[in-house]
């Protein structure tokens, strides 16, 4: 990749840390330094990246048999991949116990369920099975309940409220989407380490195939609980880590011991062999260049697969409120995510994730397509963003719930307003 057709920027490069880790010293509180798990630029990176290739065309092959169908997937795939990378090349890749990770949001490889990702995402574009179904992707929020009083709290009108959701109920669910081929499901809440015994329940009783990760604020998400929950089937956890402050995280999640708890939970998650990502919700006060860099940097400290960047959202406890980021920082967050992911400097850090780069450029079409969210109550959204019921996921009609969210979609990033 020519690094001149990165996005310019000035300010990043004028902070482009030239050191291979922070000093952990300077932290006010005690930050340790972890197993770095993404490959660095090498010979071997190279190879498995050929690897990986070879592994999709002979499933392509498997799948599809006949030489018409098999052109056909090919090349919308060649053309879906042009279209949301653009002009850049994904070389990255972590490695984390066993497995190979392209994307916070794709199963690692070798496994069932990075077999049976490529297998949708073929029939997406060339249906093959019976059941037209494509979900990748569902967050099934577990518990309504929470310790903390976060910020920018989606589910701050249902929070600490009666349960409704049972552990028959969460068998139930897993079940529903594990017949729809679905090969990631994300545990959030509320808190869901709070349900830390439900969970492993659940995954032992589910069928191989499916990657399972909690999202989580760090609580309870002990040493002891990180190798019961890898044990129990966890591929990986999204700790919300919204400042390398603790301060600042601190007073963001309403917790003077939050800071402490992301920063014990990623250690817990890499003694245990579960792959990390840290969320963070990039506000108008945190998006700047240098918060970005630092926050990577901790990140990578942290042994870190991948960073989450959230834009703020007017839902929640940010209902009604001006939260929404302005130009100039929207167009940091997309040379941000481009330095990181792209530019060779950035070789192993840690990748990642922005949704925004891909919706303010292609709209939000992967809404009951790719990805589900299913509220506490057990009922089905877009987004956790997109509150808009569209029926229940516990009731023999999810199909017309379904049918319902596609309908709906996404109206923030709906192709015709962009």
């Amino acid at each position: 990749m020519d690094t001149a057709t990165l996005m310019p920027l000035p300010v990043l490069d004028a902070v482009l840390p030239t050191s291979p880790r922070p000093s952990a010293a300077a932290a006010p509180y005690p930050v340790p330094t972890l197993p770095n798990p993404v490959l660095p630029d090498s010979l071997w990176r190279e190879l498995m990246r050929g690897l990986f290739a070879l592994v999709e065309a002979r499933l392509v092959l498997n799948l599809l048999r006949r030489p018409r169908r098999i052109w056909q997937a090919l090349t919308q795939l060649k053309s879906q991949r042009a279209q949301y990378f653009g002009e850049f090349v994904p070389r990255k890749m972590a490695y984390v116990d066993g497995r190979y990770y392209r994307g916070y949001h794709s199963p690692g490889w070798p496994s069932p369920a990075y077999n049976t990702y490529v297998a949708t995402a073929l029939n997406r574009l060339v249906p093959f099975r019976p059941q037209q179904t494509t979900l990748n992707m569902v967050f099934l929020a577990i518990t309504k309940k929470c310790p903390l009083a976060c910020e920018h709290c989606f589910e701050w009108e249902a929070l600490n409220q009666k349960e409704k959701l049972t552990l028959p109920d969460l068998h139930a669910l897993v079940k529903t989407f594990q017949d729809k081929n679905v090969t990631q499901i994300f545990f959030s809440g509320g808190e869901p380490m709070l349900r830390v015994h439900d969970l492993l329940e659940i995954m032992p009783a589910a069928r191989p195939g499916t990657d399972f990760w909690v999202i989580t604020s760090g609580f309870n998400f002990t040493r002891q609980n990180a190798i019961k929950l890898k044990q129990a089937g966890l591929t990986g956890v999204s700790i919300s880590l919204d400042h390398y402050l603790p301060a600042q995280h601190n007073r963001f999640r309403g917790s003077d011991k939050a800071f402490e708890n992301a920063i014990q939970a990623a250690a817990h998650a890499q003694e245990a062999g579960l792959v990390v990502n840290l969320a963070v919700c990039v506000t108008r006060e945190f998006t700047t260049a240098r918060n970005l860099l630092r926050y990577a940097a901790l990140a990578r400290q942290l042994g870190a697969a991948f960073i989450q960047l959230l834009e703020p959202r007017a839902v929640g406890h940010y209902s009604g409120q001006e939260v929404a980021l302005a130009e100039r920082q929207l167009l940091l967050l997309d040379a941000f995510y481009e330095r990181l992911n792209f530019h060779p400097h950035y070789h192993d850090w840690p990748m990642v994730t922005y949704y925004g780069y891909h919706q303010r450029r292609l709209g939000c079409s992967g809404a009951a397509d790719r990805f589900l969210y299913v509220d506490t109550d057990g009922d089905v959204h877009a987004c956790p963003f997109c509150q808009k019921k569209s029926g229940s996921a516990l009731t023999d009609s999810l199909n017309d719930a379904l049918a319902a969210v596609r309908t709906n979609g996404c109206q923030l990033y709906h192709p015709s307003a962009i």
